[in-house]
């Protein structure tokens, strides 16, 4: 058996003991109302976290969103005014005949997209001899 014990019984208390006096309304409650409370605090605590979660996450796709809706309408240009006809010649690439023909403005791959819807292309590849139409942008 124990000689000592922290433990303290709340059945054998008397009224003019100190512990007797110290209560509060929650001991009136009995045990499932007392925990009934306890897990709507912590349901509350949870809850809170899975709103700010998906707060973020929205938050980040709407980011997300605006970025992208930017880089396009940051890249696009006005439509062309006109068309230059080229020859490709040995060695020139969609890259090389963009940096020649695009106006400084404009960001080289949204030039080279251009030739390709323009001429109707799948890939980038060309071949010496091809005829390409170039659209020409006014500055």
């Amino acid at each position: 058996m124990l000689k000592y014990s922290t433990y303290r019984s709340i059945y054998n208390e008397t009224p003019g003991s100190p512990s007797a006096c110290r209560s509060s309304i929650s001991d009136y409650m009995n045990p499932s109302e007392k925990n009934i409370k306890a897990m709507i605090g912590k349901a509350r605590g949870i809850l809170t976290l899975q709103d700010i979660f998906k707060l973020v996450i929205v938050f980040l796709l709407i980011i997300s969103g605006f970025t992208v809706v930017s880089q396009v309408f940051a890249s696009s240009v006005s439509s062309p005014k006109q068309e230059k006809r080229i020859v490709v010649e040995p060695g020139d690439t969609l890259w090389s005949i963009a940096v020649k023909n695009k106006s400084s403005d404009m960001r080289t791959v949204v030039y080279i997209d251009a030739i390709k819807r323009y001429n109707h292309l799948n890939s980038s590849d060309i071949q010496a001899g091809d005829i390409l139409s170039i659209p020409v942008y006014s500055k």
